[in-house]
């Protein structure tokens, strides 16, 4: 394993990385969850926030230097699957999130890679949809404030003025992130359905 970091680029590594943090993301959502210590939401929101600015920065890095590999190419989109669908699974787990919206993400993730696979073994590539990248950064921007949300999603709907101003803004903003994430992952799905449509003939 350390002789396979040590033949890879920068942004590759950031990408492993970002896979290592998934399971210590995991433990410390389950010690959340388990209420070991009443901090312990914000030691887990900083794992996630560094590996959450790992695919910030490997991007960033990509483009500047224009490093492109096919490892990078299926294991950066992985990465961020990884890191989001954890996040999701462990906060409807806790009950912040709805398990609806959660298996709608996840289950447009699986479609869309599908979809991708399928065409690579008839030889195009179904490049990555902008809408995709959108729906990604909403998701990991609502997985962080639902981290620290002590109320579940939609809930300053139902109790309003009852919130103290702290909870009642983290639960907007993490309520108003979903959605708007929840809507990116339609979109991207219908991107993906009409790329699918253009160039693959099924048939074959």
């Amino acid at each position: 394993m350390i002789k396979m970091l040590k033949k890879m680029n920068v942004p590759n590594r950031l990408t492993m990385l970002r896979i290592a943090l998934v399971p210590i993301f995991i433990v410390l959502m389950v010690l959340v969850e388990l209420n070991v210590w009443d901090y312990m939401k914000y030691v887990a929101l900083g794992i996630f926030v560094i590996a959450a600015l790992t695919d910030m920065f490997d991007g960033i890095i990509s483009r500047k230097k224009g490093i492109v590999t096919n490892f990078g190419k299926i294991m950066d989109p992985l990465a961020d699957k990884l890191l989001v669908a954890s996040g999701l699974i462990m906060l409807a787990g806790i009950g912040t999130l709805p398990a609806w919206i959660v298996a709608i993400i996840i289950g447009r993730d699986f479609f869309a890679s599908s979809l991708r696979m399928f065409g690579s073994d008839n030889g195009v590539a179904i490049a990555a949809v902008k809408s995709g990248k959108i729906k990604t950064i909403f998701q990991m921007v609502g997985i962080a404030f639902a981290i620290i949300d002590t109320n579940p999603f939609g809930e300053f709907i139902l109790k309003g003025t009852n919130m103290g101003l702290f909870e009642l803004t983290i639960n907007v903003f993490m309520t108003v992130s979903i959605s708007f994430a929840l809507l990116a992952t339609v979109w991207s799905l219908f991107d993906y359905i009409v790329k699918f449509g253009k160039h693959i003939d099924v048939e074959k």
